[in-house]
């Protein structure tokens, strides 16, 4: 895994640029660098307590309860299980989705939100063919979510990507993939739309990406001293809390922080 020290954020453009080249799709991840759970899903990490988060009732659960606590229109049907992984990880339930971003911009963004930043670049689709390593052909397209947890191509029955990590997480691994997988999601909310939002979401392997892909990644730690030179540059550029947010909580975050 490669890792550079980024001061600014034309720096950072031009590391993208070159450290991307080739690659036809790059995401990108913002974290703070100071913790031991890097790029690991909130679902795999210890409680407070040290005991570990039950997926199955976390999910079931949730969807169960959910609908009293929202409108009937914001709530998917029952059967959509991509849906519903999407929303338990937009509104802060653990999950074994990981957040990403198609911008670079949006990544740095999340990154400087924390004491000590650190962005990630990905190969989602190197991921993806290293997660079928069976399969002989070059892949550079997502599968599509809402399908079954198999697809029929020809005479032959293959995993479909964009489903059988997701079923995995509502039958208690009974099927899946050992790798995570890259997706992008339906998006369900405007803020996946604005962030350009994509998901790696685990297999039967729990442990964090670092462990598990470590060549498809690289990561760019920028000194704390240079965060808020960093921010206003983005502002500068159009990334705010209100264009990432765009709704009232983040307007009165960003005019709280500049009035």
């Amino acid at each position: 895994m490669d890792k550079h020290y980024i001061g600014s954020v034309d720096d950072f453009i031009v590391r993208v640029k070159t450290d991307s080249e080739g690659w036809p799709h790059v995401w990108f991840r913002g974290e703070p660098g100071g913790i031991d759970t890097l790029l690991l899903p909130k679902l795999y990490r210890p409680r407070k307590d040290g005991t570990k988060h039950n997926e199955n009732k976390l999910l079931q659960t949730f969807r169960m309860r959910a609908p009293i606590f929202a409108t009937a229109a914001s709530c998917p049907d029952n059967e959509a299980v991509d849906r519903w992984l999407f929303l338990a990880q937009h509104v802060g339930l653990p999950t074994r989705l990981l957040d990403w971003s198609e911008s670079a911009l949006v990544g740095l963004y999340f990154a400087l939100r924390e004491d000590k930043p650190v962005v990630w670049m990905l190969n989602p689709m190197e991921l993806n063919q290293l997660s079928l390593s069976d399969r002989t052909e070059v892949m550079d397209e997502f599968s599509l979510t809402w399908l079954g947890p198999t697809t029929r191509v020809g005479w032959e029955t293959r995993a479909n990507l964009g489903s059988a990590n997701i079923h995995a997480a509502w039958t208690l691994d009974s099927i899946g993939l050992d790798r995570p997988v890259a997706i992008r999601p339906t998006n369900i909310h405007p803020r996946m739309s604005v962030q350009r939002s994509g998901f790696t979401v685990h297999g039967k392997n729990k442990s964090s990406l670092i462990d598990q892909v470590p060549q498809l990644l690289i990561r760019y730690d920028i000194d704390p001293k240079d965060r808020v030179a960093m921010q206003q540059h983005l502002y500068l550029l159009g990334i705010s809390n209100s264009t990432v947010f765009p709704d009232l909580d983040g307007l009165a975050e960003e005019l709280a922080d500049r009035c």
